[in-house]
């Protein structure tokens, strides 16, 4: 892997789970489970290649199936782990943010297949520019940012980092 392919992967990772934490701060109050969910689509990474179709890169894990899928678990077990209430936010929060790691990939020439693994017809749709390219990831980092220091996230995550990176 080239250190061009690997910066272009970070700062993708990291968008989506800019955007997701962004998203789930400013909706439901859970930027955490945003940025995650965020990111959770390009698991697709781990899967080894000789599974081949669906379990590939924007395969499976880039589908709307998916996306309700992770949405109901999360939403079963923040019910388990909290109890009513708190488990249809968390459910929200998890589509939403996946949903979002979606949007930014269909605008790609790869695209999405939405109804993997029950249709492998692939969805691309043609922008000027990417959701991947420098100016849209400039401006989903800033605006992403933007609102994350407006709802108070953005100092909580760092906080969080912070003490996960010291092991506290």
């Amino acid at each position: 892997m080239t250190l061009v392919t690997v910066a272009f992967l970070a700062t993708a990772f990291a968008t989506h789970a800019l955007v997701g934490a962004a998203l789930g701060a400013l909706l439901f109050d859970r930027p955490a489970v945003g940025a995650v969910a965020g990111l959770a689509a390009d698991a697709d990474f781990l899967f080894p290649a000789a599974l081949g179709w669906p379990f590939v890169h924007r395969g499976v894990s880039h589908s709307l199936p998916a996306l309700v899928a992770l949405a109901g678990v999360a939403a079963a077990v923040w019910h388990a782990v909290d109890g009513l209430g708190s488990h249809r936010t968390a459910g929200a929060t998890v589509a939403v943010a996946y949903g979002s790691h979606l949007l930014i990939d269909v605008t790609t020439p790869e695209g999405v297949p939405p109804l993997s693994p029950f249709s492998d017809r692939i969805v691309s749709v043609a922008l000027p520019t990417t959701g991947h390219s420098p100016a849209p990831t400039i401006l989903l980092w800033a605006g992403s940012l933007w609102l994350l220091s407006r709802t108070g996230a953005l100092g909580s995550l760092a906080r969080r980092l912070g003490s996960s990176s010291r092991g506290d």
